[in-house]
C-alpha cells in the first residue's frame, strides 16, 4: 500500500476462491440457508472437533440463542466480563435474565475463575441454588478477548461446583486452541464471529459449536423461526412450527464464503502469528510500551498496546499522533459500565472495576490482519516508534 494512503486498521482477506464459490451459489438457485449452509456447519464442528454446529447470522444470535436453549430467562442472572463488546451484555437482557458485570484479570484482561469465584462467595445458597440481589446465578459467559483462552478447566470446574452453565463468547477465537484442541470442542455453548475484522470472515454470520446435539439441533429450529424442517429438506409443501423461534438464519452465499474461509484458515492465522511476533520483538523493550500478552494457541485476533506515562504521551495522544501517520487503530474496549445505557440502568461504580479501569486507561489496538503485507507491518512498526520518538523529541526536536 503506498505510503499516502492510510492504512486500515481492519481488511477481509478473500481470494479468488471465495468469488468462485459465491459465483457457483449464485447460479444454483439457491441463494438462502441450504445445502451449502449444511456442510459449511458440519466442516466447522468436525474442524473445532464439536459435537455438532449450527450456522447463524451473528455471534451475537449464536450467544442469544444459546441462552434461550438453556432456558435462561426472568429471575436469572449471567455474569460477563465488564471488559467485552455490547453484545456479551445485551444477550443476557434480551432473555429477561440480567447481565452481572465482573472485572477482568489486569495482566491478561480475561475473566479468570478466582474473579468468579469471589463474586459467588458473596452469594446466598438454598435448595441449591446461588442468589445474589439481581437474581438466581445461572451462567457465566467468558470472554476469550483477543484470541486468548480463559482458564477453561478452572472454569468448567468452578460451574460444576456450583451447578452453572458456561458460555463462551469465542468472537476472536477462531482458530484458538484449548490444550490439545481447538476452542469449541468443549462445553454446551461456543459463538463464534464471521464478521468483516475476525480471522475468518463471511461478511456477517457467525457459528455456533457445542457437545450437546439436543441443544444444537433446537438451536436449528430456533433460529429460523420455530420450524421443524426447513425448506431444502420438505418432500413438499407442508411445514410445522413447533415453537417461538427467531429470524437468524445463515445464507449459503455467506456460508459458501466461509467454507472456502475455513480451508484457508491456518494459513491466514500463520500470517497472524508473524505479524503478532514481529511487533513483539518491536516493542518488548520500549520504555512506557506494554506488549500484548503472551499465550501459546492463540487465536491473534487483536495486537495490543499499552500506552504508559513513560513513553512520554498517553493513550489518546498516541492515536493522534497514528492517525497523523495514516495508520489505523482500534480501541478494545470502552468497559460496559461506562456505556451511557449501562450508567442509567446499572448505575455502576467504576471503582469496582480496577481491572477494566486500568486497561481501559491505556490500551490501544493495532492492525493485524493476514491481508497485510510485510511493508504494511513495518509501517505500522516505524509509526509506532516514530509517534513515541516525535514526543520526546518535542516541539523543537
Amino acid at each position: 500500500m503506498p505510503g499516502n494512503e492510510k492504512l486500515p486498521f481492519a481488511r477481509p482477506d478473500l481470494s479468488d476462491r471465495e468469488f468462485e464459490a459465491v459465483r457457483a451459489v449464485m447460479e444454483s438457485g439457491w441463494i438462502t440457508s441450504g445445502p451449502e449452509t449444511d456442510l459449511f456447519e458440519k466442516e466447522f464442528a468436525d474442524f473445532v472437533g464439536a459435537a455438532d454446529g449450527a450456522a447463524l447470522n451473528s455471534a451475537t444470535a449464536a450467544l442469544h440463542l444459546g441462552l434461550v436453549a438453556l432456558g435462561i430467562g426472568p429471575g436469572d442472572v449471567v455474569l460477563v466480563p465488564a471488559f467485552t463488546f455490547t453484545a456479551t451484555a445485551e444477550v443476557v437482557s434480551r432473555t429477561g435474565a440480567v447481565p452481572v458485570l465482573l472485572d477482568v484479570d489486569r495482566k491478561s484482561y480475561l475473566l479468570t475463575p478466582d474473579i468468579v469465584a469471589e463474586f459467588l462467595r458473596g452469594c446466598r445458597g438454598s435448595d441449591g441454588k446461588l442468589t445474589c440481589d439481581q437474581g438466581v446465578v445461572k451462567a457465566i459467559i467468558c470472554v476469550h478477548y483477543g484470541g486468548r483462552v480463559c482458564d477453561l478447566d478452572g472454569l468448567f470446574s468452578l460451574c460444576q461446583s456450583h451447578g452453572l452453565e458456561l458460555l463462551q463468547d469465542a468472537a476472536h477465537s477462531f482458530p484458538a486452541r484449548d490444550g490439545a484442541g481447538y476452542v469449541g470442542r468443549r462445553g454446551p455453548v461456543t459463538a463464534f464471529s464471521f464478521y468483516a475484522t475476525k480471522n475468518m470472515t463471511t461478511g456477517e454470520g457467525g457459528m455456533i459449536t457445542g457437545d450437546r446435539p439436543e441443544l444444537i439441533e433446537k438451536i436449528r429450529r430456533l433460529r429460523l423461526h420455530g420450524i421443524a424442517t426447513p425448506a431444502h429438506r420438505r418432500a413438499g409443501w407442508h411445514y410445522d412450527v413447533v415453537e417461538q423461534g427467531y429470524k437468524y438464519n445463515l445464507s449459503d452465499i455467506a456460508s459458501a464464503i466461509g467454507r472456502v474461509q475455513l480451508q484457508r484458515s491456518l494459513e491466514m492465522w500463520e500470517k497472524r502469528k508473524a505479524i503478532h511476533e514481529r511487533y513483539q520483538k518491536a516493542f518488548s523493550s520500549v520504555p512506557g510500551l506494554r506488549p500484548c500478552p503472551e499465550q501459546t494457541g492463540s487465536a491473534h485476533h487483536l495486537y495490543t498496546l499499552e500506552i504508559s506515562g513513560d513513553s512520554g504521551l498517553g493513550r489518546d495522544e498516541f492515536v493522534a499522533e497514528m492517525e497523523k501517520r495514516k495508520v489505523g487503530t482500534g480501541l478494545h474496549f470502552i468497559p460496559l459500565y461506562r456505556m451511557t445505557y449501562y450508567q442509567q440502568k446499572y448505575g455502576l461504580d467504576p471503582n469496582r472495576f480496577p481491572g477494566c479501569e486500568a486497561i481501559f486507561a491505556s490500551i490501544v489496538s493495532l492492525p493485524i490482519y493476514s491481508a497485510m503485507s510485510e511493508s504494511d507491518c513495518s509501517r505500522v512498526i516505524d509509526a509506532v516508534l516514530d509517534s513515541i520518538a516525535a514526543v520526546q523529541r518535542g516541539p523543537q526536536g
